[in-house]
């Protein structure tokens, strides 16, 4: 395993069961949990090659980290996913299990086949996690959590491109600078290696075209921006499209289009 599956865990903690939700926990065996996010498998399925079993959810998250390309945790390649063999299912159908409200007043023990609906419908004490402080609330005083001042304080937010955890109040401007700073680096970067180009050339020195280095750097760029669009969300609003007709008079070829992607986004987000 690989420290990728650590990216991975907040993206997956959302009801996942660990060993105190079980009954009898210390005595599952470690075979039950998923090997990417540590929790109690569920809805699990396998590795065709290795026949590691992992949650389907979980699997899903690491195999979109490009990272990882298409291998499983256990380095098979190309993951090919198998479903979960049928005696594995009906032993997960043995355990039962504290209901994740537990803590605001449930005292429920559901089967694994039946938890999922009663944590999501039947439980009298339903609860949402709020998008503000992402803590978990009752439903019913979701509305009252976000007007208690000073308890509902929403979570900074992670800058895919500078690494940096911002104020949620202040990410919009600091998300703005920071990827217009990075676009100047690409255009600083662009005219240093044209140039560079331009002088070997006369010198009748030929060079490797450093466009596909270039291209992945400002494409890799663009797919930050999407990633943080998807973690963030903020409202977004149209602006104006001059800076393609900008762009186009600044760049030629198949790396101009690419710049324009990656302004258009910022601008309309």
């Amino acid at each position: 395993m690989t420290s990728n599956a650590s990216m991975t865990i907040s993206s997956i903690e959302e009801g996942s069961i660990d060993r105190d939700r079980i009954v009898d926990g210390d005595l599952v065996p470690d075979e039950y949990f998923c090997p990417i996010c540590q929790y109690l498998l569920w809805k699990p399925c396998s590795c065709s090659s290795c026949q590691h079993l992992f949650c389907e959810k979980c699997i899903r998250i690491w195999l979109e980290n490009s990272n990882n390309g298409n291998k499983c945790p256990f380095r098979c390649q190309p993951f090919k996913d198998r479903r979960c063999p049928p005696y594995f299912q009906s032993l997960l159908s043995r355990l039962n299990i504290h209901c994740r409200n537990s803590s605001f007043g449930c005292r429920e023990i559901l089967s694994y086949d039946t938890l999922e609906h009663h944590e999501n419908v039947q439980c009298q004490y339903l609860t949402q996690r709020c998008s503000e402080c992402e803590k978990l609330v009752l439903i019913s005083l979701l509305d009252e959590h976000r007007q208690i001042l000073g308890f509902c304080v929403p979570q900074p937010i992670k800058c895919t491109i500078c690494q940096n955890h911002i104020e949620k109040s202040a990410f919009r401007e600091h998300f703005h600078e920071c990827c217009q700073n990075r676009i100047n680096e690409l255009n600083q970067l662009a005219s240093l290696r044209q140039n560079l180009q331009t002088l070997l050339h006369g010198q009748g020195i030929t060079t490797p075209n450093p466009a596909l280095t270039f291209s992945q750097t400002v494409a890799n760029t663009v797919q930050l921006v999407e990633q943080q669009k998807q973690m963030s969300q903020l409202p977004t609003s149209l602006k104006g499209v001059d800076v393609i007709r900008r762009a186009r008079e600044q760049y030629c070829g198949h790396l101009y289009h690419i710049l324009i992607m990656l302004k258009f986004i910022l601008l309309n987000w």
